[in-house]
């Protein structure tokens, strides 16, 4: 058979269901095998390929399995980058699948021609040139245990339109079903540093435990919950773990970090004698920067991770543990020679922080009953938690989403619930990801959270939504500026505005024009009424709110909350 049918044939038999992508003209051979196996995987024809790398990562972080996308050579190839390069930064199982100029011509100065290993490499954990239809099927296995074994992420096979059009071993072909979704092959820790841990977690006073992505994506919220509660230790998340517990937990304290934490976790993280990061890079973000906890002067640290590689990356460590998330909290749990006795120390700590989450929500549930105009996105992200069902997803942008979704947005269960591009924020990715999270979730409400910065980088997918008459909600916030930029001209350059504000725009009519119902919200008692209306209407809405700027209502972000303090004081010293 064609190696493009190979290719496809291994995908099909590996149960990979959806694919996204567009068209081009060295992948004629490709489209004929999707279109050949069209009943058993359904190609989904995005507008831009930059999408369709969204869409996938939006996909697999929804579904648990392998998400696809895939492109044309030259231009294709450049713009799908975006998307494979957030899931490899934020450990998302995807395959991108590029076709490439013959192999017979390389180096002939073909149009389209350009070195797809080369610009692959830095954003893949693995990445080939089929040169031969005969290893088509092979390479295509390998692919796909590279980006499901292990710590996840993304992986890129160029595909050669001579490799596609030639001719291989029909025997060859077979699929990795098995290896199609996360978690794979799980792996225990060693036992030695599982009895090592377990004594220092017993002679710890103030414990906590920052859980990352790996939790998530390694579905082991019941052990974490059972390990976190029976020991009574509090648990916060990076913003790719939220859903790593419920944050209705008694010991669920939220966020930690410079972007999207509450007013109180930061506190607590760098109060705490021992840190236990579970499944989490121990990034910028994480650690605000790498003041929680201190770089300097660091608490005890374990660290649990899939990944040998990130083990004490930034930190120095007091126990190193190689291992899958839930298996570890399995054996740790097992290792602790009385936790019920752990638990029962630590609960009066744990009752104090309660009593500090009951106020912080009271100190939220009143953010959300301002009438200020422009609306407060507070008032907006209340009145999506009181809507929404606990089954919804919201695939959010990373710009004024973010931090409010984060810090405001209380999960009554664990699992992903919240989709965010925290490995390198890249604006768009809202509008074409929620077709990834709803063909992994037909059943599920998908909510868009954007904003305007995004909406002109990836309108055009609005289209592929009613194309698919997918049911799909956006909530966009409309201050008319790339407000996340503005307000660090407004915070650390002296208000010198530039290049940072927009034309108004009738964001509502370009939605309608899309296929879309549409409305524009200015009042906050208007936001509900809408929200619920389009939630049960069953098409396609866009709710564009015109919201407050990030200039005078300060995000919950830890350095501008900061910052904006000093500026008070510093204003009013002045007086």
């Amino acid at each position: 058979m064609q190696g493009a049918r190979a290719l496809v044939d291994v995908l099909v038999e590996s149960n990979i269901e959806h694919v996204f992508g567009l068209p081009g003209d060295t992948g004629m051979a490709l489209y004929s095998a999707f279109n050949e196996r069209r009943d058993r995987i359904e190609h989904i024809m995005t507008r831009d390929e930059r999408s369709a790398s969204f869409m996938a990562d939006a996909y697999a972080r929804a579904s648990g399995r392998l998400g696809v996308c895939e492109g044309p050579s030259g231009g294709g190839a450049t713009y799908i980058v975006p998307g494979v390069a957030e899931a490899q930064g934020s450990a998302i199982p995807l395959l991108c699948l590029t076709t490439d100029t013959p192999v017979s011509q390389h180096h002939r100065g073909v149009l389209t021609e350009l070195d797809q290993e080369s610009l692959f490499r830095p954003i893949t954990k693995w990445n080939t040139r089929i040169n031969s239809p005969s290893t088509m099927a092979e390479m295509t296995r390998r692919a796909i245990r590279m980006a499901t074994v292990g710590r996840p992420g993304a992986v890129h096979l160029s595909l050669p339109t001579d490799s596609l059009e030639g001719e291989t071993d029909d025997r060859s072909v077979y699929g990795v079903p098995e290896l199609s979704r996360v978690p794979t092959v799980r792996t225990r820790p060693d036992p030695a540093m599982v009895e090592r841990a377990a004594r220092v977690i017993d002679h710890a006073t103030r414990p906590v435990i920052v859980a990352g992505g790996g939790v998530v994506t390694g579905q082991a919220w019941d052990e974490l919950t059972r390990f976190a509660e029976m020991l009574n230790i509090p648990v916060a998340t990076s913003i790719n773990g939220k859903g790593s517990i419920a944050e209705t937990s008694r010991v669920s304290i939220g966020i930690v970090g410079g972007n999207g934490a509450r007013s109180y976790t930061n506190d607590i993280v760098a109060d705490a004698d021992l840190i236990v990061y579970i499944g989490s890079r121990t990034d910028s973000t994480t650690t605000h920067h790498w003041a929680v906890p201190k770089l300097t002067e660091p608490p005890a640290v374990i660290q649990i991770d899939v990944e040998p590689f990130e083990i004490g990356n930034n930190y120095k460590l007091a126990v190193p543990i190689a291992g899958d998330a839930g298996l570890t909290l399995v054996d740790l749990l097992d290792a602790i020679d009385d936790p019920t006795g752990v638990g029962t120390r630590n609960r009066k700590r744990i009752d104090g922080l309660v009593a500090i989450a009951d106020r912080y929500w009271e100190d939220v549930r009143q953010q959300a009953q301002q009438t200020d105009v422009p609306i407060k996105p507070q008032v907006i992200v209340a009145a999506m938690r009181e809507l929404l069902p606990d089954d919804a997803v919201i695939v959010a942008d990373p710009g004024t989403p973010t931090p409010y979704l984060g810090a405001q947005y209380r999960l009554n269960r664990p699992g992903r619930s919240t989709i965010i591009p925290r490995a390198h924020g890249g604006l768009g990715y809202a509008i074409p990801a929620v077709v990834g999270a709803a063909k992994a979730r037909p059943d599920a409400p998908i909510v868009g959270f954007t904003a305007d910065g995004s909406f002109g980088m990836s309108c055009g997918e609005l289209e592929t939504i009613t194309r698919l008459d997918l049911p799909i909600v956006f909530v966009h916030c409309n201050n008319s500026s790339f407000g996340w930029i503005k307000e660090l001209q407004h915070l650390y350059h002296d208000d010198e505005y530039f290049s940072v504000d927009f034309n108004p725009v009738d964001y509502a009519g370009i939605a309608r024009g899309f296929g879309f119902q549409a409305t524009q919200i200015t009042e906050p008692g208007s936001f509900k009424a809408a929200l619920a209306h389009a939630l049960a209407d069953g098409r396609p809405w866009f709710i564009d709110v015109v919201t407050e700027s990030q200039i005078t209502e300060t995000p919950p972000v830890a350095g501008w909350i900061s910052a904006e303090a000093e500026r008070a004081e510093q204003r009013s010293l002045a007086r």
